[in-house]
């Protein structure tokens, strides 16, 4: 038998098995009335499983100005980023909603768009179930040129600890 023969032989016996595993073998050796499936088959009157809760989505970052400064709402955290002489005066304030006391890191980026970001961390510490707090940062720029008028801003995290 020749190599080729060999192949064309353990090919069509691979196809066969398949068919045989997909298909199901009947134990009366006739052909059954209905080919039994691989896959289980739910009919449609069954019930189904309960419906997982929605996953609250992500809320949107809400963009506005006043006068020269842009704000940047993020559920119940704001961020103001003011332009100055030395680079940006970035004012957070957060209102806490849970019913515990807690300490809360915001974390914002204010940048260009392109090649110049500049990070910072706010720390609002202790803060009770209810109340508003604010902090204040500089952003200092070490930008080889001007800084930009209109920055982009971004909230990139807010962690409740």
């Amino acid at each position: 038998m020749s190599v080729r023969n060999m192949t064309r032989s353990a090919a069509r016996g691979a196809v066969l098995l398949v068919a045989v595993l997909v298909t199901g073998c009947s134990g009366s050796g006739g052909s059954s009335s209905a080919p039994s499936s691989a896959l289980p088959v739910t009919p449609s009157s069954a019930p189904s499983a309960p419906a997982s809760p929605e996953a609250t989505p992500e809320p949107s970052p809400v963009v506005s100005y006043l006068a020269g400064t842009k704000i940047v709402t993020l559920g119940g955290t704001e961020v103001r980023v003011t332009r100055n002489d030395v680079g940006f005066e970035v004012v957070g304030s957060v209102t806490h909603t849970h019913d515990v006391t807690l300490n809360i890191r915001v974390t914002v980026s204010v940048g260009n768009g392109k090649d110049w970001v500049r990070t910072t961390k706010l720390y609002f510490p202790k803060v009770a179930p209810g109340q508003t707090s604010r902090e204040t940062a500089l952003v200092r720029g070490s930008y080889q040129g001007e800084l930009p008028d209109g920055p982009k801003v971004h909230i990139d995290s807010v962690i409740n600890y």
